[in-house]
Parts: C-alpha cells; sequence; structure tokens
C-alpha cells in the first residue's frame, strides 16, 4: 500500500487514511486490549511524508495542527527502526498533516508505517514488510494495517491483518465534526454499557456486497462501538443525523468516531452529501477507496 518516490527534496510516502467499514467487539483480553474484528478500506486521503539524511531524528509538521516530537508516533516509529538497524546517519522527517487526528481515520498510525518504510529505504536496512510488521506492531495497535493492502480484515488488538482482494465502484464521503472523540473514553462507555452483538451481521459480511449498488451495504456498516460514542457525544453535532438527512443510502462511523461516512453509486451524489455536510457546519471530503485504482488527490473542505 505504501511506496517510497524519489525527488529533490528527498524520499516521500504517501500515508492514506482509512475507515472502518465493519467493526465488531468480542471483550477484554488478558492484555487489557478488546478483541476486535473489522473490515478496513484505506482511501484516498493523504498525510505526506518526505525523509532526508541528518544528524539525529528530527519531525517537521505543517498542516493540520499535531503534536511534534517525541509525542508522535513518527518519531516512535523512527527510534524503533533506528534501534533495529543501527543506521549511520539520523534524518530529518516534513510531515504534512491532511487527515485530521482523533476522528477514527487513523492517520497517526498511518504515518508510523509511513515512517517505517521511508526510513527503511532512506537508511537501507533492508527488512521485509514482515519485520516491519513486528515493529509496527510495537508502536501502535493499527501501524501493522497499513503495512497490508487497501482492504483488509483486521483482529485481535490489530496485530492479525489478513489481506483480501476487493473492488468497489462506491464513492464516500467523510464527514467529520469539529471535536475529536477520545478512543479510551469511548472503549470504557462501550464496556459500561455490555453492548450485545445478538442477531447482528459478522463483520466479514460486508465483503460480497463492495461490489454492489451503495444501498445494499446499509445494514452491513456495522460498528460496535458506535452507541458507546453516541453515549459521550453529549448533544455535541450529530454527523450520521447529518447524512441520513440529507438521503444518504448507507452510513457507518470509522473507529471509535467523531467522523462517519456515507458510500454512494456517483460522483455527483457523493458530492451532493459532502455539500450538505459542509452546510451544515461540519467538514467533508469526497473521495474512493484505494482499491478501485482511483488515487484522486483532493484536500478536505
Amino acid at each position: 500500500m505504501l511506496g517510497v518516490t524519489s525527488s529533490a527534496q528527498g524520499l516521500t510516502v504517501e500515508a492514506p487514511a482509512k475507515v472502518n467499514l465493519t467493526l465488531r467487539v468480542f471483550g477484554v483480553r488478558d492484555d487489557g486490549y478488546h478483541d476486535l474484528e473489522s473490515v478496513v478500506a484505506a482511501v484516498a486521503l493523504f498525510d505526506t511524508l518526505v525523509f532526508e539524511p541528518a544528524d539525529g531524528i528530527h519531525l517537521v509538521c505543517g498542516g493540520i495542527d499535531v503534536p511534534g516530537g517525541e509525542d508522535n508516533l513518527v518519531t516512535t516509529a523512527a527510534r524503533a527502526l533506528a534501534d533495529e538497524c543501527r543506521p549511520a546517519k539520523g534524518a530529518r522527517i516534513r510531515l504534512e498533516k491532511r487527515i485530521p487526528p482523533g476522528r477514527g481515520f487513523g492517520g497517526g498510525s498511518s504515518d508510523a508505517a509511513a515512517a517505517l518504510v521511508g526510513l527503511n529505504a532512506l537508511w537501507d536496512c533492508g527488512l521485509g514488510r514482515q519485520e516491519l510488521t513486528r515493529l509496527g506492531t510495537g508502536v501502535g495497535s493499527d501501524v501493522p494495517l497499513f503495512l497490508a493492502s487497501p482492504v483488509a480484515v483486521m483482529r485481535g488488538r490489530g496485530e492479525r491483518v489478513e489481506p483480501v482482494a476487493a473492488t468497489s465502484s462506491w464513492w464516500l464521503v467523510l464527514a467529520w465534526p469539529d471535536y475529536e472523540m477520545p478512543t479510551a473514553e469511548v472503549y470504557a462507555a462501550y464496556d459500561r454499557l455490555g453492548a450485545s452483538m445478538d442477531g447482528r451481521s459478522a463483520a466479514t459480511d460486508i465483503l460480497p456486497r463492495l461490489a454492489g449498488p451503495a444501498r445494499r451495504a446499509r445494514r452491513f456498516l456495522v460498528n460496535d462501538l458506535e452507541p458507546a460514542a453516541d453515549s459521550i457525544r453529549r448533544g455535541r453535532f450529530d454527523v450520521r443525523g447529518c447524512l441520513e438527512q440529507a438521503g444518504a443510502a448507507a452510513i457507518g462511523m470509522t473507529g471509535s468516531g467523531s467522523a462517519c461516512f456515507a458510500v454512494a453509486d456517483t460522483e455527483v451524489e457523493a458530492r451532493r452529501l459532502a455539500e450538505a455536510v459542509r452546510a451544515a457546519g461540519a467538514k467533508s471530503h469526497v473521495t474512493t477507496l484505494l482499491a478501485d485504482g482511483k488515487q484522486q488527490r483532493e484536500k478536505p473542505t
């Protein structure tokens, strides 16, 4: 999924956002993490990371304001790889941030995976995907996902990733409010609610619907964390409600929120929904699944 390109500025890796088309929770593991099964798809909304040799490891961030230095998973990933392969030089990393954090798009994990891939090339470490995945698991639960295929089934706490060969003609509308949804709070609320999966579809039931019309996906875009996220939203902007009011055929919540997404059959319909979201005061982005082969570059509006 992540490729390295070379330019006069250095080595460049584009880190995509993701959406959880489905997310099922099976309880708490012995290590304290929740046991999950999720069908996850990368989408054409990218952060960009540029790498060049330097003394030490330095991270410079632009675009959306995010923490730099040791508080960023990019730095964590860089230090993990440096400990593994002991490069002769360090790196200067420039991160141009476009994926909004705290909304369930996995941008931090994607950036960390891009750092592993980019620095593996810059430092000539020669590590394969299996070795990078091992390092990524130690950096963050979702990092291995971005080292796999554009569509995958993620299990466990995110460390077990099964690539899926899938195509879809869907257009997606990513929609998010002006507030973040802390993942730990959502899982704590899920535990308090004691949610049940009785009578609901399996996470992988969405896969045969990817090639069909958007409306047939409606009841399969399940996310067990959504009731928990709703319980702590505390009356703030309702993204799902906005998309429903605009007439979206099928809607899901990604990760632990606060973002939702709608799937549409045409670009015209997707842009109509995106405009309705913006008119209501939230942010939106029209995109496609990377599995489509449509690599559109469009900044969120």
